[in-house]
């Protein structure tokens, strides 16, 4: 469901990304002939201010044809398409389509602030999970994040990155409590997909804003998430392992999940996330990639300051490199989210057959640990007066002196000294002699691996 949605999100943000360009397109005196949104057979078409408006029967993303985008048609030919404007016009109209989406994305968060919404509080607990490596640590609700291990923090998603960086270390938390500061160590656990989490959500408060000062929130919650949407295609660079963790599909849960979690209504969340993945669409898109609007602003920034127009075959020849770096990039992350999705494999537990052919593997007899009874059972010794040189504890398969004190007087506690299993010594006692009639109570004292045992046999 949650993989659904994002694709309606996208599909819908993307239709506005093109509107961008057809109005933008309009507005200078380009023609658009044609504006589809989907692809697959046309369900329903419409002309309208001399655009024909079609439908596919897959209603996801959307496409502008611009009159004269071909690079390969001369300007002659199009007396009012886009090759006749100059540069900066063009760069307007390719800049419109990642502007609508950044304006839809503060339109959203202004209307949301202006009816009431819960609001972050920077980098606060707001609750803590019974039983987790953060109540261990005895955080609580209210506590004020200030570092982790000496270093600051920025914003709470810094410090999720380093605690799901953190699997099984301890981290040493800097936590300012009522203004009172404290240092906390916690050990973050690694959830099914190995990423580190100790238990905490941030802390949210609902609070109604006027409307200058929701406008003032949008921008700056917008400036917030396009700093976070930069900071994950860095993060996407570095490879598909790390996109899984940072890709379009995790900042789109991280903006929503917290605000889930804080008794929000579902609305508030799923505004959120649309604000989310509109403004990550908007610096994707402007990523300096020949296929993306970035590339092609790039290409008209180089003709600007040149002054030359950039040869049609060269801007094609980019323009496909753009594309293919850009389905690599698709089919990567795509792939590192669909192993997120999967459950990660359990190892094989004892119960498990092994393969035909493969040796059986048997495990090897544990010392006992303090406290627990051997099982082992022990040859009796004969007790002799003799004494033999001291013995050493054994390695498997190698011969044992067996060493007995002198008889003792009667009364006295007699000790001898025989192998019971492979590198193991065990001490026999010989209790108190007893009075006729009284029984016997032999305790076995349990040890440790590689320690002595004791028994007690019948008095000599």
């Amino acid at each position: 469901m949650h993989y659904l949605f994002v694709l309606l999100a996208l599909g819908a943000l993307l239709i506005v990304h093109e509107l961008g360009h057809l109005v933008a397109a309009r507005l200078l005196g380009v023609r658009v002939p044609r504006f589809t949104v989907g692809f697959g057979p046309p369900l329903v078409s419409f002309r309208l201010g001399g655009t024909q408006f079609v439908l596919g029967a897959v209603p996801l993303g959307a496409s502008a044809n611009l009159q004269g985008m071909n690079p390969h048609r001369s300007a002659e030919e199009d007396t009012s398409g886009f090759g006749t404007l100059g540069p900066l016009k063009r760069m307007a109209i390719i800049l419109a389509g990642p502007l609508a989406n950044y304006a839809v994305a503060v339109g959203l968060l202004f209307a949301l602030y202006s009816s009431g919404t819960h609001v972050v509080v920077p980098l606060t607990v707001g609750t803590v999970l019974p039983g987790s490596e953060a109540a261990r640590a005895q955080l609580l609700p209210g506590d004020r994040l200030v570092g982790v291990d000496g270093r600051p923090l920025e914003s709470w998603s810094d410090f999720v990155t380093r605690v799901a960086d953190g699997v099984g270390g301890p981290l040493e938390l800097s936590v300012d409590r009522h203004g009172e500061p404290r240092t906390v160590t916690v050990r973050p656990r690694a959830d099914e997909h190995g990423a580190g989490r100790i238990g905490v959500s941030q802390q949210y408060v609902f609070r109604e804003h006027a409307p200058g000062e929701a406008f003032t929130q949008s921008l700056v919650h917008t400036g917030r998430v396009a700093s976070e949407a930069l900071s994950t295609l860095l993060a996407m660079v570095r490879g598909p392992e790390v996109a899984g963790r940072a890709g379009p599909g995790a900042l789109m849960r991280q903006e929503s999940s917290d605000v889930a979690s804080s008794t929000a209504s579902g609305v508030d969340a799923l505004v959120r996330a649309l604000v989310a993945a509109s403004v990550a669409l908007a610096m994707l898109t402007l990523v300096p990639v020949p296929g993306l609007d970035g590339g092609r602003v790039l290409l008209l920034a180089i003709e600007a300051v040149s002054g030359r127009r950039i040869p049609p075959r060269v801007e094609t020849v980019a323009q496909t490199a753009g594309f293919l770096f850009l389905s690599i990039g698709i089919v990567a992350t795509a792939g590192a989210e669909i192993r997120r999705a999967l459950p990660s494999p359990e190892a094989p537990n004892a119960g498990m057959k092994a393969a035909p052919g493969a040796p059986l593997a048997t495990s090897a007899p544990v010392a006992p640990d303090a406290g627990v009874l051997p099982a082992a059972s022990l040859a009796p010794v004969a007790v002799k007066p003799a004494a033999m040189p001291p013995v050493s504890v054994p390695d498997a398969g190698v011969h044992v002196a067996v060493t007995a004190p002198p008889v003792a007087s009667a009364g006295a506690p007699v000790a001898a000294t025989v192998v019971t299993d492979a590198g193991t010594a065990a001490a026999v006692v010989v209790p108190h002699a007893q009075d006729a009639g009284t029984s016997v109570s032999a305790a076995p004292v349990a040890s440790d691996a590689g320690a002595a045992r004791v028994v007690a046999p019948s008095p000599p």
